[in-house]
């Protein structure tokens, strides 16, 4: 398809670099040559006479004028492609690039088994996962996010995944050497490892708020099993999903009649009309699969008790 700009195809690959960050990402998902896509583009800015793309480092980024283009552009660009995908739709085709970003432990939780079996059943479906603890705004429609934290992200669909609750656990060893936590003050006091930075914590008794107590971390690490680690080796004591403790002897559970919070974890992603098969398929298997798992209720507690 030409346009009084030259060919459309030349506009796509302009946005496809944006999107992907790099010229080498986006000749990779695009399977084409990176000489061909230079040059390409490299006309495109000639017969526009502006340019779009600048060298940094060995990087091609937008110039001002090529961002003001990208973000003119975008919106039409995945038009085009939600409406090819929807012809394709239509003779029962799943294709197309998925980006799915997590925290790592979800991934090793379940999510690794859904996306094996997703991409076996969808050959075509490409998928980039990014493990991260950071939040990952989706930017396009076939951006996928799932998270804790719905802060900033009221715009978005936010579809409920699972709910985790936690209780509070240290290692016999840590005991042993720091004394029983018996009250809510000695809780307070302890050395706490945190997977976050949420360090005002909530203790709830049958559902009720009793406590709030303010720590200090000895350690902030973000990754679940890492701080299970350092747990089991008594650095100290951390706030930890039943579900990840259960049946482990080397957790003690400290204070069992209070929890924290029940946190829920959303697959968050953009409202468009012509949302992408592959997506939606997605995000139906990755639902049905959580229904399946036990994240903890109120007989549900991992490690050892103590009273």
């Amino acid at each position: 398809m030409n346009s009084i700009f030259g060919n459309i195809d030349d506009l796509y690959l302009f946005c496809q670099i944006i999107r992907d960050g790099s010229l080498l990402s986006a000749c990779k998902s695009l399977g084409l040559p990176a000489s061909t896509v230079s040059r390409r583009i490299s006309a495109m800015e000639k017969r526009l006479n502006v340019r779009l793309l600048e060298k940094r480092g060995r990087e091609l980024v937008a110039t001002e004028s090529g961002k003001r283009a990208y973000e003119q552009l975008i919106s039409s660009m995945e038009q085009l492609e939600s409406g090819i995908e929807q012809i394709l739709q239509d003779s029962n085709e799943v294709f197309g690039n998925l980006k799915v970003t997590m925290p790592n432990n979800f991934y090793h939780g379940f999510v690794g088994d859904v996306i094996s079996r997703f991409l076996e059943d969808y050959p075509k479906v490409k998928l980039e996962i990014i493990l991260s603890q950071e939040q990952q705004i989706p930017t396009t429609d076939r951006d996928l996010l799932m998270t804790f934290d719905l802060t900033g992200l009221e715009s978005f669909i936010a579809r409920p995944l699972f709910t985790a609750r936690h209780g509070f656990f240290a290692s016999q060893s840590y005991l042993e050497k720091h004394g029983e936590i018996a009250t809510i003050e000695a809780l307070k006091q302890a050395d706490w490892i945190a997977v976050d930075k949420v360090w005002n914590i909530n203790l709830y008794r049958e559902q009720s708020l009793e406590h709030t107590i303010a720590i200090r971390p000895k350690l902030v690490v973000n990754d679940i099993a890492a701080v299970i680690t350092a747990v089991e080796q008594g650095i100290g004591v951390s706030s930890l999903p039943l579900r990840h403790t259960f049946g482990n002897k080397k957790l003690v559970e400290i204070l069992p009649e209070y929890t924290r919070a029940d946190r829920t974890a959303y697959l968050v992603y953009r409202e468009r009309q012509h949302q992408p098969r592959a997506l939606t398929l997605l995000v139906d298997a990755l639902l049905k699969a959580a229904r399946t798992i036990k994240y903890g209720t109120d007989a549900y507690h991992g490690g050892t008790k103590r009273n």
